[in-house]
Order: structure tokens, then C-alpha cells, then sequence
């Protein structure tokens, strides 16, 4: 059994390896490539200059290659893409492919050294192998899971941080700033997860876009519910008219009273956990100390 498994690793290595060659075979496409410059479709300040390291540029082939396994578990590229723009996160979708292989091989490894003392108690080779697929598959799927949870994070933080700047905003347009003015002095003394979106979104009307769009298109990418409702009627209100103080008071007090309400839902779904505590803490030790004088004072008495 143990050559049979080591025959199948084997041959199951070299077709990987010779269809990794067949598909990675450089086109005229490529070989032209590098020597033309690239017509610039957006502005320079949308633009990511930042250069890649060389392990990055290494990982990239297979991250592309293993990018259809992975597609397979649920972490496909759109979902990886809007996910990334979701948690603020300025890697690419190769960049994310290539930590999602170095944390597959991470688990991988972890899976290794249980299959080798599994196989030292006399396990079966197929049981190590899938033991290390396994780990590796977790490694990918913990490394998805990852991003989904920052981009939860990031998301209620946006929450939390809208309506005090909802509220500077209705404070520097009742000034007399215009919107996106005062969108612009809100981004930039504050920091945060929302100041971030609000200088994408100067950036995106200075560079040619009109405020109602970059607000819909900021709607549309953030994933933030309460943001998306506050750029909704921004929009609404520039186009009809509308006092804009007014109506970013108004949805300041509605965010609010969203996240009080909100919270008590929370509070009310955890009750159970609440009571852990309690029952299993705070009950056993009252008791402890309830009952100890008297046990004392029998074993005095005894």
C-alpha cells in the first residue's frame, strides 16, 4: 500500500506539472507586453503605483492556476473582489491568491505533521493524504474567512462612524460649504473606515465625475447598508433640491436610532449566553459559599 500511494503522488505530481507547462506557455501577447506602455483608461490619483515584491511576483502563476480550485470552495473572483473592496484592503485578487496558497501550504504543513504520526501509529497513506488535503483545503477556506469577517468589521465601523459624520457634515454645509467641500474637510481631519470612503469618493469627483454618480457608485461598493441609504438620498436631495443640513441631521438621528434598536436585537438573541456565565460561574461559587460554614461547622462538631 505504501508504493501504491507513493505511485499515485507521483504520477498525480508529474500531470500536474506538465499541464501547469502546457498552460503557462508565453504567448506573442506576453512577450510584447512588457516593452509597450499601457494606455492609462483612468486618472493617475485612482491608479495603484505600488510595486510588487519578488516572492509576489513568483507566487503569481500558481495563485492564477489554483485560483479555478478555489473557485470551486465558494471564494470565487467577483466575491473576492467585492469582499476586498468591502474590508478597505488595498491587495489585488492575485495579491489574495497568493496569501490564500501560503496559508493552504501553512495548513498543509500542519496537516503533514498529523498524517506522519498517524501513519507512525499505523494508519493507511490514503488517510495521511487526505488528511493533508484537508488541511490544506482549511488553510484556503480560513484565509476566505478572513476576509469576510474584515470586511464585517469594516462595515460596522462605518456604522458606528456615520452619523457623527453625518452630523459634521450637516454642520460645514450649513456653513456654507458646498457638499463636496465639506465632504473633503470631513475626510480629511478624520480617520477612520468612512474617511476612507469619503476620499475615494473626492478623488473620484475630482477627477471628472459628478457627485450624484460617485455617491451611487460609493453605494453600490462599500456594502455598508446605512452608508448606501445616507448616499441614496444624498442623491435625491441634490437633485430636487432639498436642504441638505436638514436631511443629513435627519439620517444621522435615523442611524442612531438604527444602531440602539439594533443593539437591543443583539442583546435579546444572546440571552442564553448571557446565562452561561451565570449558571455556571457566579451559581456554583454562591453556593460554595453558602454552604461551606455549615459543612465546617459538622466537621467541627464531628
Amino acid at each position: 500500500m505504501i508504493g501504491v500511494g507513493i505511485g499515485l503522488i507521483g504520477g498525480l505530481g508529474l500531470v500536474l506539472i506538465t499541464s501547469g507547462l502546457t498552460r503557462r506557455r508565453m504567448t506573442l501577447l506576453d512577450r510584447v507586453s512588457p516593452y509597450v506602455r499601457p494606455s492609462v483608461q483612468v486618472s493617475r490619483l485612482l491608479l495603484d503605483t505600488r510595486s510588487r515584491s519578488l516572492g509576489e511576483r513568483i507566487m503569481a502563476p500558481l495563485a492564477r492556476d489554483l485560483g479555478r480550485a478555489f473557485e470551486t470552495i465558494g471564494s470565487t473572483a467577483a466575491s473576492v473582489t467585492r469582499r476586498l473592496r468591502q474590508a478597505g484592503s488595498a491587495h489585488t485578487l492575485e495579491e489574495f491568491r497568493v496569501e490564500q496558497v501560503l496559508w493552504a501550504a501553512l495548513g498543509a504543513a500542519a496537516a503533514l505533521v498529523v498524517a506522519f504520526a498517524a501513519m507512525a501509529r499505523g494508519s493507511s497513506p490514503i488517510l495521511a493524504l487526505l488528511i493533508v488535503l484537508l488541511g490544506a483545503c482549511g488553510g484556503a477556506v480560513a484565509r476566505d474567512a478572513s476576509l469576510s469577517n474584515a470586511a464585517t468589521r469594516r462595515q460596522s465601523q462605518i456604522a458606528e462612524e456615520l452619523p457623527d459624520a453625518a452630523d459634521l457634515v450637516a454642520l460645514a454645509v450649513g456653513a456654507g460649504e458646498p457638499p463636496i467641500k465639506a465632504l473633503e474637510r470631513i475626510a480629511a481631519i478624520s480617520q477612520g473606515a468612512l474617511s476612507t470612503e469619503f476620499r475615494d469618493l473626492v478623488a473620484r469627483v475630482h477627477t471628472g465625475t459628478s457627485l450624484p454618480a460617485a455617491l451611487t457608485e460609493m453605494a453600490g461598493t462599500s456594502g455598508s447598508p446605512e452608508l448606501a441609504r445616507m448616499a441614496d438620498v444624498l442623491v435625491v436631495a441634490i437633485e430636487r433640491g432639498t436642504p441638505l443640513a436638514d436631511v443629513l441631521r435627519d439620517q444621522a438621528r435615523d442611524t442612531r436610532e438604527n444602531a440602539r434598536q439594533r443593539l437591543m436585537e443583539v442583546g435579546g438573541t444572546k440571552e442564553i449566553l448571557m446565562m452561561i456565565p451565570v449558571v455556571f460561574l457566579i451559581l456554583p461559587v454562591t453556593v460554595a459559599f453558602a454552604l461551606f460554614p455549615g459543612l465546617a461547622t459538622l466537621e467541627i462538631g464531628l
